[in-house]
């Protein structure tokens, strides 16, 4: 109890440091830089905030695969979505334009800081929305930059692995980039998977990072897995997204769960029309 206590001081003193510096870089620093400066900056404040989360990231390459840091221009990252250190974690090595729910933008302080990264915000529910942010998607991915999506559309414990949605896949076949499948999971420094990291149901953000902030410690693995071709074979982004959960859910050996929580189906059937 004193060691998890002294551990969220420490942590959490140390992340409200990390988010009123990386303000101020915004505002001080981005102006003057390129995208690719913007990026390195990117990449080494997401470092610095899993370090003080006391997370430490590696990458698993499959068979075929090769690593994030080699994959240049533009393509979408699929992702299975288990916490919102996902994104975090990614940028670590790898920055991208992730799709966040439209409120977060009316977040104090890290509301600014997620919309000047780079984050597309979508209104859940409404389908000219969705159209929207396929465009503002695939345009940077023509631009030679990376995009990153969670179609599962919600959090799990990370055990199982829900359907995958297709509506924002679309944006990588109007750009005509590569689709790149990665499996996040969560272990504690014995090697078990973590339950420190579960943002499902009624778990606050607030709560969720108190739990993160007293752990020993967490490994992060991303499994990076084959791209897929967009342009070979006509695939439609069902078969793609199909594809993309079936490579990750063999890679992490997790269940693939078809039924659908209540919440996002109610917002998938509004989106639908």
């Amino acid at each position: 109890m004193i060691a998890a206590l002294v551990r969220r001081i420490i942590r959490l003193q140390l992340l409200v440091v990390m988010l009123f510096s990386g303000l101020a870089i915004l505002y001080l620093v981005f102006p003057r830089l390129d995208a690719r400066e913007r990026e390195r900056y990117v990449a080494t404040w997401s470092k610095l905030l899993m370090a003080c989360c006391g997370a430490r990231v590696r990458q698993s390459i499959a068979p075929g695969a090769e690593p994030l840091e080699r994959k240049m221009g533009g393509r979408l990252l699929v992702l299975n979505h288990v916490s919102w250190l996902d994104i975090f974690a990614i940028d670590s090595l790898v920055p991208a334009s992730f799709v966040a729910k439209a409120e977060i933008a009316q977040w104090p302080l890290a509301g600014q800081l997620v919309a000047r990264t780079g984050t597309v915000f979508i209104e859940r529910g409404k389908r000219h929305a969705v159209h929207a942010v396929i465009r503002q998607l695939a345009t940077k991915m023509e631009e030679g930059r990376r995009a990153a999506v969670f179609p599962e559309g919600t959090t799990t414990e990370g055990s199982r692995l829900l359907p995958f949605h297709g509506n924002l896949i679309e944006a990588a076949l109007e750009a005509k980039v590569p689709v790149l499948p990665i499996g996040i999971r969560y272990l504690d420094l014995d090697g078990r998977p973590s339950e420190a990291v579960n943002y499902v149901g009624e778990v606050t953000f607030l709560a969720s990072l108190w739990r993160i902030a007293g752990h020993p410690g967490l490994q992060v693995e991303l499994h990076v897995l084959p791209e897929i071709d967009v342009e070979s074979g006509g695939l439609t982004r069902q078969a793609i997204a199909r594809q993309a959960r079936e490579a990750i859910a063999a890679r992490l050996n997790l269940e693939m769960d078809d039924t659908v929580p209540e919440n996002l189906r109610r917002t998938r059937q509004a989106a639908a029309g």
